[in-house]
């Protein structure tokens, strides 16, 4: 846990204007009341990614890359289509150079209304 606070923390410093970046997902979704106190860090290579945080986001398996390039975000966008496919329901979006990848794994979200208000957090990262 400790670990994906702290890189969440150190990709503020390095952000370039318009760049959407790990610190700036996290406000979003902490701002939309979810705690990520699961959240650790994950093998950024599955997803081409530079880094990768996956934790739970009220039942649902949530994973968020942040990118070096827009060539590696198609790479990983097409990863996280592949580890959605194993699930129930999910969704795969990105912006700037990051990418969330959700999956509801456990059926926890059978309405969808988690996995919508995950994106709509998401979507409104700046």
């Amino acid at each position: 846990m400790r670990l994906a606070l702290a890189l969440l923390m150190i990709t503020a410093c390095s952000k370039k204007p318009g760049e959407v970046r790990l610190k700036e997902v996290n406000d979003s979704f902490s701002s939309a009341g979810y705690k990520l106190d699961s959240f650790q860090a994950a093998d950024p290579g599955k997803f081409s990614a530079q880094k990768c945080v996956q934790g739970l986001l009220d039942g649902v398996d949530t994973i968020v890359c942040e990118y070096g390039s827009n060539d590696a975000v198609a790479l990983g966008k097409k990863a996280g289509e592949d580890w959605v496919a194993q699930a129930a329901t999910g969704a795969v979006l990105t912006n700037g150079k990051t990418l969330l990848v959700v999956a509801d794994r456990s059926r926890a979200d059978p309405n969808g209304k988690t996995i919508h208000k995950i994106t709509q957090a998401y979507s409104k990262t700046r």
